[in-house]
């Protein structure tokens, strides 16, 4: 723990506030920034069990984040929005800093959001060749038999 909770919440305010006032590729920056604060923050909230909060689900945690969001000026729409844009970056940097026996003890699943989304795109790339060779097969064959049929009904010289 690094950094002390009021620097990480006057940090989260900062970059909220720069969020709302920037062009869309710096927003994302930005938001990669909130995501790292947010872990952050997550150390200095326990779970009963005395651990950080890494999961993020304590009151007190939440509560927190509101209230932060509160003080950048967002309404809860809006806070929703960001908090949606932030939980892929969130999810990559929790995984990335615990050990893995903590993050199966956390049940955390073992790939991150960004390798979840290279396999499905693999995955859905491969079905998509798969289909279309399918559909080469079957023009060929509808190619082959329209031929065959033509040849059959042009009479002979």
């Amino acid at each position: 723990m690094a950094a002390t909770k009021q620097h990480i919440e006057r940090e989260i305010v900062r970059i909220l506030g720069a969020a709302r006032q920037t062009t869309r590729e710096h927003r994302t920056s930005l938001l990669r920034d909130l995501a790292e604060q947010m872990v952050d923050l997550r150390e200095h909230y326990l779970t009963p069990s005395g651990e950080p909060d890494w999961t993020g689900r304590t009151g007190m945690y939440r509560y927190a984040v509101r209230e932060l969001y509160a003080r950048a000026g967002y309404s809860p729409e809006e806070r929703k929005v960001v908090q949606t844009s932030t939980r892929y970056h969130v999810g990559n940097l929790v995984r990335a800093r615990l050990p893995q026996e903590t993050a199966d003890a956390l049940g955390l699943v073992r790939t991150t959001p960004q390798d979840r989304s290279r396999i499905r795109s693999r995955r859905d790339r491969d079905e998509l060749r798969e289909l279309l060779a399918v559909a080469r097969e079957l023009l060929a064959a509808q190619k082959k038999t329209n031929g065959d049929a033509q040849a059959a009904s042009t009479p002979a010289l």
